[in-house]
């Protein structure tokens, strides 16, 4: 808790420097050099709340940057240097000459209050910065920005299979073997590392770590697939596949290559990625229906949405024709623990004049009947309606919405089915912006990736912009930051 409070009072003066970072644009003076790759200049400030910077980025060598360091309330501008403190401008503002190298700027600033009441001058504390990373095999936390001499609480967690060895310096050297620590800052920026060695408790298993591959679905029209989307080497999942009304099972592939003709089987993760291929086939109860599915001209398909527990979240309903509709009836069936509120219904454009009614059918089915309306050929949202998220909704999960037992009828009074795509609802807590089940400062560091356009791995925005008001940005981070803080954290429950 006293390293994520440390850490939290670092965010601010770190986001400072990397939305200077985060302004990247490649666009060289000179349009004949387009082979020339760009590189960085990096904008820091010092101290990190003296002012404003301008500049930063990916630029081409030899061309000239319009660097700026504009003072905040209290600060005057004093001079740029480089890292090692050689003076290189004593303007504000000056056109830099970009190098072949990444460059980094230190605009200094002063502090000068008006007011002889307010505190001594915060510039004359150096900060410097404590990098800490992990080897494989584990995290770490601590690190942030830190006068010299200040006594920081560093620490490594282990991953399965594995165990600590030592804390090392840049050079190599041991600084110490304790996973938790307490390190006392030098006075010059520097890294740590935590390494970590592959050690199973079972001597009998192999001395490579054993690693995880993703098990990817894919389903031909009519039915839905389910399974882990994930395993380690050696773990098991339960694959099934289910035929939505009009359609059967006809068999899975691998890799396509054909696996089996029952559509539920226990799979155990092999060494590679591999692609599961549900097939279908139409096959209605009644004759008097389309006989194959190709003729069917008119699709209704259900969107994904991503909630937080205990609010509501929007859930719409597609739609795709081919040619004029009127009537339609189709039945949604959702999950026991989510509650769909009927009176919340809002029609699209596409289908203005229609009469809605829902009838529950069971706890979890309702049939919904369009009428009065006519629809034109198009594909565009059909309507929407909100759906409750209980408080003790478990998080990272996701439930099924289901579609099906569709009738549509054309201007003539021919009545006919539609093909139908299921739907799921994801709930996530608010700052689970990795979606890994829980909040913590692993959220907050993907959310500053995201906002400066680096790559992630994963990022959900729904549950991302922690204060809602439709930005990612230092707010959001420290929003992160205190629900983790306050235990507000939510841990992942297995369905």
């Amino acid at each position: 808790m006293r390293c994520l409070r440390i850490l939290s009072l670092w965010l601010v003066g770190l986001l400072c420097a990397l939305t200077a970072r985060g302004q990247d644009g490649f666009d060289p003076a000179n349009p004949a050099e387009p082979g020339v790759p760009p590189v960085p200049l990096v904008l820091q400030a010092s101290p990190a709340d003296g002012g404003r910077l301008s500049g930063a980025g990916r630029h081409v060598p030899g061309t000239k940057v319009r660097v700026g360091a504009t003072s905040n309330s209290g600060f005057v501008f004093t001079q740029w240097t480089d890292t090692k403190g050689q003076p290189v401008s004593q303007s504000a503002s000056f056109d830099f000459t970009k190098g072949s190298a990444p460059d980094t700027l230190v605009a200094h600033f002063r502090f000068e209050p008006g007011n002889p009441a307010e505190p001594d001058e915060p510039s004359l504390i150096q900060y410097f910065t404590l990098t800490v990373q992990a080897g494989t095999g584990g995290s770490v936390s601590g690190g942030g920005r830190y006068q010299a001499g200040k006594s920081v609480c560093l620490s490594a967690s282990c991953q399965q299979n594995f165990e600590f060895v030592a804390w090392v310096d840049a050079e190599g050297a041991v600084v110490s073997t304790q996973p938790s620590f307490d390190y006392t800052t030098r006075p010059r920026s520097e890294t740590l590392t935590a390494q970590f060695r592959f050690n199973p408790s079972n001597p009998s298993e192999p001395s490579v770590p054993v690693l995880s591959h993703n098990l990817y679905y894919e389903a031909t029209e009519g039915g839905t697939v389910s399974g882990a989307t994930r395993l380690r080497e050696g773990e098991s999942t339960h694959v099934s596949a289910s035929a939505n009304t009009g359609y059967k099972f006809v068999r899975w592939l691998k890799d396509g290559e054909p696996y089996t003709e029952l559509p539920s089987f226990s799979y155990t993760m092999e060494t590679a990625d591999v692609t599961f291929r549900a097939e279908f086939v139409y096959n209605p109860d009644s004759p008097s229906e389309p006989s194959t599915p190709e003729g069917l001209k008119y699709a209704f398909y259900l969107m994904s949405a991503v909630g937080i527990p205990g609010e509501m979240v929007d859930f719409p309903v597609y739609m795709t024709t081919l040619d004029e509709l009127c009537d339609m009836t189709f039945q949604l069936t959702f999950p026991q623990e989510l509650v769909p509120d009927m009176t919340s219904v809002e029609m699209s454009d596409k289908a203005e004049g229609y009469k809605v009614s829902a009838v529950a059918t069971s706890d979890t089915s309702y049939v919904f009947t369009l009428t009065e309306g006519r629809l034109q050929p198009g594909n565009a949202l059909l309507f929407r309606f909100r759906v409750a998220i209980p408080e003790t909704f478990p998080t990272a999960q996701s439930r099924l919405v289901k579609i099906n037992q569709v009738s549509v009828t054309e201007p003539d009074g021919n009545h006919l089915t539609a093909s139908t795509r299921n739907g799921r609802i994801y709930v996530f807590a608010n700052g689970d912006t990795n979606g890994d089940g829980s909040v913590d400062v692993s959220d907050k560091m993907n959310l500053i990736s995201y906002t400066l356009g680096e790559e992630t791995d994963v990022f959900i925005p729904e549950v991302s912009d922690v204060n809602r008001d439709d930005q990612f940005d230092v707010t959001d981070a420290m929003g992160v930051i205190e629900i983790a803080l306050e235990g507000e954290a939510t841990t992942t429950q297995e369905p």
